[in-house]
């Protein structure tokens, strides 16, 4: 599988909550994504003619998903559980679909305009 899911480092915990932390080397307008449970995104693939979507990075800071995949070259599919705090990054040329089990809240790193210049159904 080409996705990486990775967790969002923890710096420190204490009876206040948590602090996590991140690197990432874009700028510019980024998503702040809600979804309810239930609800179904994605259905789509890129190309890689929009930088911030190649890959597509996505860090998901609360809830659960899952992320059903397939790599349109190989045809290999699969789906994994994604629970917060987790980065997921979907190369170019890989259709994604995600699938809120809990109330979530994401953001991705990139643009309307990058995925709108750089989103493909089958």
């Amino acid at each position: 599988m080409k996705i990486k899911i990775s967790n969002i480092d923890l710096k420190a915990k204490d009876d206040r909550g948590s602090l996590h932390y991140f690197n990432t080397d874009r700028s510019g307008e980024f998503l702040l994504v809600y979804r309810h449970v239930g609800a179904v995104s994605g259905q789509h693939y890129h190309t890689g003619t929009s930088a911030y979507k190649n890959p597509e990075d996505m860090l998901l800071v609360q809830g659960q998903l899952m992320l059903k995949w397939k790599d349109l070259n190989s045809l290999e599919e699969g789906e994994i559980m994604v629970e917060a705090p987790s980065r997921v990054l979907i190369p170019a040329g890989i259709w994604h679909q995600t699938t809120a089990i809990t109330d979530i809240i994401f953001v991705e790193l990139n643009s309307l305009a990058d995925g709108s210049e750089d989103t493909h159904r089958l």
